[in-house]
């Protein structure tokens, strides 16, 4: 069946949708870059990341937004700031930080020690230079199928993501426009 989604089989043997065949994201370059790969590799070297959406539409590199595993109000689908059990117990084991909220892992210089190592991992494995990850936003709210960023499918929306996120998007790459 060709349906253009993307999918992996699980241990299982789940069929689990990943993504869209057609996403492309093309950079100030010329390049197009598939970033449900680079996303997938992302969160095997990751394990407490929820969601990465790689971001450089016509830009002279790769960004990505990236959130955390939360608890998820059951009835209305929302996304709270409270980290899952394995996320806290994941940081406490792996960085020696005793983390609650995604709000705290915002501003974490460890935190944010981790998930570059974790994208420097992840650009080792790319197919070239334009697809690597070069600036990245912690996002403190996960991303959610109430807050519009995902679909009943739980696909990401890029362009409703993008837009919702976009004063966020403009500061990582307002900072390449100095250099």
């Amino acid at each position: 069946m060709r349906s253009g989604d993307r999918g992996k089989i699980s241990a299982d043997g789940h069929l689990k949708i990943t993504g869209r065949i057609k996403e492309l994201i093309i950079t100030a370059g010329g390049e197009n870059i598939a970033p449900v790969p680079v996303e997938d590799t992302f969160k095997e070297f990751c394990l407490p990341c929820s969601n990465i959406m790689m971001v450089g539409e016509m830009q002279r590199f790769m960004g990505a937004l990236i959130t955390f595993k939360v608890d998820v109000d059951l009835k209305s689908g929302l996304p709270s700031r409270n980290l899952t059990p394995e996320t806290v117990a994941f940081f406490k084991k792996e960085l020696g930080l005793d983390l609650k909220t995604s709000d705290e892992t915002v501003s974490n210089p460890k935190v944010n020690a981790y998930v570059q190592k974790c994208i420097e991992l992840t650009n080792g494995k790319s197919v070239s230079r334009a697809s690597h990850i070069r600036k990245f936003k912690i996002i403190a709210e996960d991303f959610s199928i109430p807050g519009g960023e995902l679909t009943p499918t739980l696909k990401l929306k890029r362009n409703v993501t993008a837009k919702k996120y976009q004063k966020l998007l403009d500061e990582m790459f307002a900072a390449d426009a100095k250099l």
